[in-house]
Order: structure tokens, then sequence, then C-alpha cells
């Protein structure tokens, strides 16, 4: 008997699952957990070998995914070269490595792919509850209580979980009342988590992505999400590649402290901000690859671990290309989803833009930035099974 591994249904929805799973929790927080991780990385790495033999047999990849292999494999090759977190990035290499390959070949079966993560996502989320309501002081068994948490181990760490998340529910929502129902409950848990756990940033960015969402004028949500993609590159620009010059313009101390009552530093991000853009025109062709939590200790201010906001990350990791490698990888993506254009992809269009604007304060896995660029890219072959109204 032949087995047609592009129709197998099992396949696909276990690496997805075991793919979001991974990236999802953070093994390493608890010490019981430990071998949990070392399992799930294994069979993370097994699955993207198997699915590199599927690619082989039927060799097809689009320019988006070209330029995302690209962008991860410049980033093993400038962490080789700068002799940096060489094993993580390989990590890194394979795992989205596996979440390319998934789309790529079992495009035909997005739905499957979406609803398997979506469950998945799902899982965590009501999981990691359950323990805060069961266990309320389960956070203090950690090694580190900097470091505490199911969901990304850092607080700051859940909001591109979460709103992933919603994005994902929100696409499902057209399959049955058991998603739309499900979707709900991924809100509120998610925004009750965030209020619980203080992470205020994240907490206003799924907020504002869940208000847009419910505009009705589909013009309106697309006015929003430019405005918002506005304001983010406004913000790069003038205020976080200013560093701690921004305390010499008069404007934006009236409006930073006297308007919304905030630090001029943004919790010590400005001083980070400036010493990673010292170390990037050391090396600004390159970078110095992917970096560990030593690097930082060793070379930048601890006040937190790494520049927190993601640009400069990639120009620490790679110079000025590995920046223009990821904005040739938004560029596609945008240019494939705006081609289906239609409610569901105002959602990931907005989910995208919602994503950046909180990179702007944090630096998070890539997983999360890529899984909604990639749903963008490969949205056309999802559109078909949500039945949707263009008109709406």
């Amino acid at each position: 008997m032949q087995i047609n591994l592009r129709e197998n249904t099992i396949l696909p929805i276990l690496m997805s699952m075991l793919l979001v799973v991974q990236q999802t929790i953070s093994f390493t927080v608890f010490s019981f957990l430990q071998p949990l991780s070392y399992m799930a990385l294994g069979l993370i790495l097994l699955s993207f070998v198997f699915m590199v033999g599927l690619f082989c047999l039927r060799p097809y990849a689009s320019l988006f995914d070209l330029s995302c292999f690209a962008f991860f494999l410049l980033l093993v090759t400038f962490t080789v070269i700068g002799a940096a977190d060489i094993k993580n990035s390989i990590y890194q290499f394979c795992t989205l490595g596996l979440l390319f390959l998934l789309f790529n070949y079992y495009g035909h079966k997005s739905q499957l792919l979406i609803k398997s993560m979506a469950f998945a996502f799902s899982c965590c989320i009501y999981l990691n509850m359950l323990l805060m309501i069961l266990y309320p002081n389960w956070m203090f068994m950690a090694e580190d209580t900097q470091d505490c948490f199911l969901l990304g181990g850092n607080y700051n760490q859940m909001g591109p979980r979460f709103l992933v998340a919603i994005v994902l529910c929100s696409l499902c929502t057209e399959y049955n009342w058991k998603w739309r129902i499900n979707y709900i409950v991924i809100v509120v848990v998610s925004i009750v988590t965030l209020v619980i756990v203080n992470s205020m940033t994240s907490f206003a960015a799924i907020f504002v992505f869940v208000t847009l969402s419910l505009i009705p004028s589909l013009q309106l949500r697309k006015y929003a999400a430019v405005s918002m993609f506005v304001v983010y590159v406004l913000f790069q620009l003038f205020v976080v590649f200013s560093g701690n010059s921004l305390h010499n313009n008069e404007l934006a101390v009236y409006i930073v402290e006297d308007l919304l009552g905030k630090d001029m530093t943004f919790t010590h991000r400005t001083d980070m901000w400036d010493q990673s853009w010292n170390y990037f025109v050391k090396s600004p062709l390159i970078g110095y690859g992917l970096l560990d939590s030593d690097w930082y200790r060793e070379h930048m201010v601890v006040y937190g671990i790494g520049p927190h906001n993601y640009i400069y990350a990639l120009m620490l990791y790679g110079g000025i290309v590995l920046p223009i490698v990821f904005f040739v990888c938004v560029f596609l993506a945008f240019k494939s989803v705006v081609r289906c254009f239609d409610r569901h992809a105002m959602k990931i269009i907005l989910g995208i833009v919602t994503i950046l604007f909180m990179m702007l304060m944090e630096v998070y896995a890539f997983f999360f930035i890529f899984l909604l660029l990639t749903l963008a890219a490969h949205y056309d072959d999802l559109k078909p099974s949500l039945n949707i109204n263009n008109n709406d």
C-alpha cells in the first residue's frame, strides 16, 4: 500500500502543534520540565529533517520562502563568523525552517494547519491560566523569579503569544460556533492574564488590536492599520534612533513627560538603545551574530537583557544586512495578503502591525512575527476555506 504523505492529515497536525507548544511554553522555567524541553527540541529537529526530505521530492519555493530562508541562513552565517551563540542560531534555523516548510508543502491544507496551531495556542493559554488559579504561588517555584512564567518565562514575553493566538483563533471563527466561543474566551483570558501580571504594554497593544478588529468598516480598519504603521516607523526613526539625545528635544519632552506622564528613558530603554547603536557602528555590515544573555551582561548596562527594540536587535545580529532582508520578508508578505484583501486578511495585517509596534520596546522570539508573516504570505491558500464575503 502506497502512502501519500502530501494528503496525510496526522503528520501536519502533530508537527504544527509541536511547533507551537515548543515555542510557546518555557520548559526551562521549572527544572522538572527540562526533560520535556529536550524531547520537544529533538522532535522539532527530527521533523525539520523529515520536511526537508519531503521538500526535496517537490522542490518549490516562493520568493517569500526564499527570503525567509535567506534571513536565517545569514543569521547562522554571521553567528559563526562572530563566534556567538552558534547552537541556538542553528536551532532557530531548523525551527523556523519547519514552519516555512509546513506551509510550503501542506499549503493546500492551510485550514488544517491554522486549526491545529490555534488549538495548541489555546491549550497553552488555558493551562497557564489554570496553573495561576489553582496554584497562585506557583511562580515562586521557579529557579529565577524574574523568569518564572510558563508562557515565555518573563511576563513581558506573554504578549506576542496572546496576540498570535488571538489572530489564529479569530480566523477559525468562520468554521463553527465552538471556535467563536473559544475566540471570546481566549481574548478574555489573555487580557485578564496581562492585567494580573501587570504587562501594560502588551495589554494596551492587544486591547487596541481587538478594538480595531471589531470596527465594522473594513475601510476604517485599513486606515487604522496604515496609521499605526506610520506611527511605528516615525517612532523608530525619531525616538528609538535618537536614544538619550531625545532628552534634548523640547517637543518630545513635553509630549512624553507632560502629556503622557512617562519617563523620558522609557524605563532605561534609551540607555540600551544608545549602547546598541555604539556597538552597531563598530560592525555595521554583518553585526555580531545571534547574541546570548552573557554577551549583553558583559557588554551592555544590565537594566534588562538585550536592546529592548527588535530593529536594534537585528542590527546587532546582522548589521544593516539582516534588517534589510527582514523588511523584504515583510514586504513580500504584505504584497501577498493585499492581493487577497478582505476582513480576515485585515486581521492578519493588524496583527503584524501590532506586534511590530510592541517590538519597539521589546525583543521577542522570531517565531511569532514570522508566523504572522507566513499567514499573510499564504493567505491565498487559506482564503477559500474561510468563505469570506469580500464586501463585508
